[in-house]
């Protein structure tokens, strides 16, 4: 199950801009890695010294990676397509983090 973090400059962009890129990146993931569990946790920091008005961290299982290349390189092919769509104007930096990690859920 992927988790996507968005961090954003909420001076450059506003809460409907980063939903509407939230949603997209959550449906680009989920159809890039055929996984449906997708989650996306978005945050503004209160304190930021140079930041890049947005950060999509994608952490993922390694295992769960065939090809690192490929996966971030479709990814970032939907996104700028998505964002020439949307007419989203800001830079995105993309980084795809293979995770090796145990998970319980439901407990």
């Amino acid at each position: 199950m992927p988790i996507i973090r968005i961090d954003w400059d909420d001076e450059k962009l506003n809460n409907d801009e980063i939903l509407a890129l939230s949603n997209a990146v959550q449906k680009i993931v989920s159809e890039a890695t055929g996984i449906e569990d997708v989650f996306v946790y978005a945050n503004s920091s209160q304190i930021k010294i140079k930041i890049a008005p947005v950060e999509i961290f994608i952490e993922m299982s390694a295992h769960a990676i065939k090809d690192e290349s490929a996966l971030i390189k479709t990814i970032r092919e939907n996104l700028s397509e998505w964002k020439r769509n949307s007419s989203f104007q800001q830079p995105i930096n993309l980084t795809l983090i293979p995770m090796n990690w145990k998970i319980e859920i439901n407990i």
